[in-house]
């Protein structure tokens, strides 16, 4: 008899090119695509972690940001165990339109718990966007751990996917 690893649904929130699917991608393939193309609707990836000595699966949930898709969004929240809500350091606005995003997330899955991940921090350019302070205060409301990544260069990008499965680990050992 084999023991059934856990699949901890996963979704990627966010407005459109704030570099989800770049994520996504460089975590699962560990690689970088210039130029992506916009998501449409869905992707799909998966990831197996070994956190300890439990191993269990990510299974990311890459939703398309364009304003064109958040009317059929809604249904794919359902049975999601984290929200990782991406944003541009660059483009403050991206990180306040979260706040629709988390709404939508959390009017699906109540105790749907965030991780914020700022984004293109290889990109910063200084006294512009969103400040680690500005993030971190934002994430008081949601009771979010934030996360400062590039996918264009991988920083930071397995660290935080570590520790969305050792969050994720530590809630199933809690059941």
């Amino acid at each position: 008899m084999s023991i059934r690893m856990p699949v901890f649904k996963t979704v990627l929130v966010g407005e459109g090119g704030v570099g989800k699917t770049s994520l996504a991608v460089r975590y699962t393939e560990d690689r970088f695509d210039q130029k992506m193309k916009m998501t449409i609707g869905v992707n799909f990836a998966t990831k197996k972690v070994r956190v300890g000595d439990t191993e269990l699966t990510l299974l990311l949930w890459d939703l398309g940001g364009q304003p064109r898709f958040q009317d059929v969004i809604s249904d794919y929240f359902i049975g999601s165990r984290l929200g990782i809500a991406v944003y541009d350091v660059g483009r403050i606005f991206t990180l306040h339109r979260l706040r629709s995003w988390i709404a939508r997330l959390h009017k699906a899955v109540p105790d749907c718990e965030i991780f914020l991940v700022g984004n293109k921090i290889d990109e910063r350019i200084d006294g512009i966007g969103v400040t680690m302070e500005d993030a971190q205060e934002f994430a008081t409301e949601y009771n979010a751990r934030v996360f400062e990544v590039s996918a264009k260069s991988g920083y930071g990008v397995y660290e935080l996917f570590e520790a969305a499965g050792e969050h994720l680990s530590n809630k199933l050992k809690k059941l």
